[in-house]
């Protein structure tokens, strides 16, 4: 693995180089690992939890994701990155052991509406159910992508959409289900060489 960019300790409330997102709703646990855990109501957009304070381009990205709550056909969470307002990459993993990665883009409206790259698929590495922990790992290096799941290369891909943005931690609700998430050990590393 590359040299370590940013880590976060999420024991602490003020995480240096993060912006906490909709505080009201999380809370920060030392338990070990020290986990960010938040819980929101159904809706039909993303729930951000953090952002990066930085614009990263080219980084390797990791984070365990546990759900502790909600209908598990419906819950999901992980990364997206190099987002901005003018779109970006989002990664998700479900408690149904499934995945799915694809891209932002404005529509006519000027809303951020997410285009699948690959649909839901359901993949062997990832544990279904509660208080399960996944890890998700995405390498951005330029164009090519690389997306692990718990250690397992999943799957790759090209795109050049977007080259720089923020990496943010995100909640996936439902209008059907609340959601209770918890993340823990995110690091951001150099691309290995």
């Amino acid at each position: 693995m590359g040299d370590l960019l940013l880590g976060a300790d999420f024991s602490k409330e003020i995480i240096p180089g993060w912006e906490t997102l909709n505080p009201e709703k999380l809370t920060f646990h030392k338990s070990s690992p020290p986990e960010l855990r938040g819980t929101f109501d159904p809706h039909t957009n993303s729930y951000y939890l953090l952002k990066s304070s930085g614009l990263w381009d080219d980084f390797d990205v990791g984070v365990n994701i546990k759900f502790t709550d909600g209908d598990k056909e419906w819950i999901r969470g992980g990364l997206y990155t190099r987002f901005s307002s003018e779109g970006g990459y989002g990664f998700l993993v479900s408690a149904q052991a499934s995945y799915t990665f694809g891209t932002f883009a404005k529509d006519n409206s000027g809303e951020l509406v997410f285009h699948k790259i690959m649909a839901w698929t359901y993949h062997t590495a990832l544990r279904p159910g509660f208080n399960e922990i996944n890890r998700l790992r995405v390498m951005c290096n330029a164009g090519n992508f690389r997306i692990f799941l718990n250690g397992v290369m999943a799957t790759s891909f090209k795109d050049e959409k977007f080259t720089m943005g923020k990496l943010y931690l995100v909640a996936e609700p439902s209008e059907k289900s609340k959601i209770t998430i918890a993340f823990s050990d995110l690091q951001l590393r150099e691309v290995p060489k």
